[in-house]
């Protein structure tokens, strides 16, 4: 059971409607507070602040578009587990002749996307 405590004049359904619309984001806001930090301001100065703001959402967004892109089936995934599956994951830095690469092991999310397609 939800409660909804308004002073408009509308229809308990559109009421209803509207609020749900907007859960979504609560959960987005949450995630930029608690993963990239946002609730934190480094200066006192505004314009440094509004720097650091964009730089955070800059990130958010590339890897947002880097796991839409590369793994389509994380992309419900919060960032700390999405970093987790494909970026903190241990490896092994090969180098043979003239190129080097990175070795990771076949059980994870990583080795799934770069391996070479057959």
């Amino acid at each position: 059971m939800r409660m909804y405590l308004t002073n408009t004049d509308e229809a308990p359904e559109s009421v209803a409607a509207r609020y749900d619309g907007g859960a979504g984001i609560e959960t987005m806001i949450a995630e930029w507070k608690n993963e990239w930090g946002i609730a934190e301001t480094p200066s006192w100065h505004f314009r440094a602040n509004y720097a650091a703001l964009l730089i955070k959402m800059l990130s958010f967004n590339l890897l947002r578009r880097f796991v839409r892109f590369a793994a389509p089936k994380l992309v419900i995934w919060r960032a700390d587990w999405v970093r987790r599956a494909l970026l903190c994951v241990a490896g092994l830095l090969v180098r043979s002749g003239r190129w080097t690469s990175i070795a990771v092991m076949p059980t994870t999310a990583l080795y799934a996307i770069t391996r070479p397609r057959e």
